[in-house]
């Protein structure tokens, strides 16, 4: 009897230590976080959030929580949920319009920027997550009050979760914050907006991507840039730093010029950039390849459709895989030989937004938001699979935003899969 009940014990404890093992995550607009089987391909589970436009978010290394920022106007609270039980814990109120929370890399604080400014300052909000609480609320005045739209974008944290780096449209500087101590330490100044950022593999370099040079009134007129800072340097600059080398992304001749994302391959040796091109039109097609060690551009790519906007690695490093904001296409690039290999159609419309590769490497899944649904990709063969319908049948809003199946830092690449 002793036996059958430690068998039965066990069995408990490797279920529910796998409750999340190979699913995909859809990240819904409308208040919705859906659970996907990514072997049988089929949805398993729902939760309703009380939030809205809940379009990204981030999962702890350990894979037990998930957070999501509420974005919609009025909105103040990021949605904590518990992944194991697919339950929503709490709604944690961080600051105006809360726009992308990310998981330090040892799973100790949620960073979360906001779209809308607070009495003329930029709210940070640092989550201690052993308890779901607010840590601190960094906020940082603004020079230029004058400018309206989203104060920023995407953040990073340096890899010994120490620091947590955001950008600031309404001045062009990018701020970077000590977690523990709550409190922003360095201050960069820049030409033009800093939407992303990436850290070379050997963790010295922060590499910083403005979209533009601007003019006076925030025109973009210049290249999309990239700006290295050494790391070691930059944490105890004060108040600023200066690039180890800034370089430019080249475009086709007369293309519209507005850089989007960039992310190193697997192997840490090259990082490829997309130029977006400005909205509602997203029309930019080109894609440099750069050598990280050089800084040299290796090569210049036009792809199909237009809007390129975010360069995937695959879970084996074999391919690059460029999402579009402007058409329905993704381009599949050798990683290695810098090559497109295939473009593919998935569903009609535009914005294939966002995508997960399988950790075995057989599977990618990716969403479609004028469809409102998530594909299915077969990366043997390199077509689509299956559609998923994530929206109820009566709620297709357009709101299929984010898929995620584990964490990462910049979400190009997943550094570690959900157990």
């Amino acid at each position: 009897m002793k036996k059958v009940f430690f068998v039965i014990l066990c069995l408990v404890v490797f279920l529910a230590g796998t409750a999340m093992a190979g699913t995909v995550i859809a990240l819904r607009g409308d208040g919705r976080v859906v659970f996907i089987d990514d072997k049988n391909e089929e949805i398993t589970g729902k939760i309703i959030t009380d939030g809205v436009a809940g379009a990204l978010g981030s999962v702890t290394p350990d894979g037990k929580l998930l957070y999501v920022a509420n974005n919609f106007l009025g909105q103040y609270t990021v949605s904590v949920i518990d992944l194991k039980q697919r339950t929503l814990i709490k709604s944690l109120p961080t600051g105006p319009r809360p726009k992308v929370p990310l998981v330090s890399p040892d799973g100790k604080w949620v960073g979360i920027n906001h779209s809308n400014t607070e009495h003329g300052k930029m709210v940070i909000a640092i989550i201690d997550t052993s308890n779901n609480t607010v840590k601190h609320s960094v906020r940082i005045d603004i020079s230029n009050l004058a400018y309206k739209g989203d104060i920023s974008m995407h953040p990073i944290w340096t890899k010994d979760s120490k620091y947590f780096i955001i950008g600031n449209y309404a001045d062009n500087t990018v701020h970077v914050i000590d977690a523990n101590a709550g409190k922003e330490t360095v201050k960069l100044q820049f030409d033009g907006n800093p939407h992303y950022f990436d850290i070379t593999s050997d963790n010295k370099e922060l590499w910083v991507l403005v979209e533009g040079e601007e003019d006076a009134a925030g025109k973009i007129v210049g290249c999309p840039k990239i700006h290295g800072y050494s790391i070691a340097n930059l944490v105890v600059a004060a108040p600023g730093a200066t690039p180890e080398g800034s370089f430019c992304m080249i475009l086709k001749k007369e293309e519209v010029s507005e850089g989007h994302h960039g992310a190193f391959t697997r192997d840490g040796k090259f990082y490829y950039m997309a130029n977006r091109g400005p909205g509602p039109d997203f029309a930019g097609t080109s894609i440099n390849v750069f050598d990280v060690a050089t800084k040299k551009q290796v090569a210049h790519l036009t792809a199909g459709g237009k809007g390129h906007g975010h360069p995937y690695m695959s879970a084996d490093g074999k391919y690059v895989a460029i999402t579009q904001y402007g058409s329905n296409v993704i381009t599949f690039i050798d990683a290695k030989e810098h090559k497109i290999v295939k473009e593919i159609p998935v569903g009609t419309g535009k914005h294939v937004g966002f995508m997960a590769f399988t950790k075995d490497g057989e599977k990618a899944f990716v969403t479609n938001r004028e469809e409102d649904a998530v594909y299915v990709i077969d990366m043997k063969k390199l077509e689509v699979k299956k559609k998923i319908e994530t929206a109820e049948p009566d709620r297709k809003f357009k709101t299929q935003w984010q898929v995620l199946n584990g964490y990462y830092n910049v979400f190009e690449t997943t550094e570690k899969y959900i157990d």
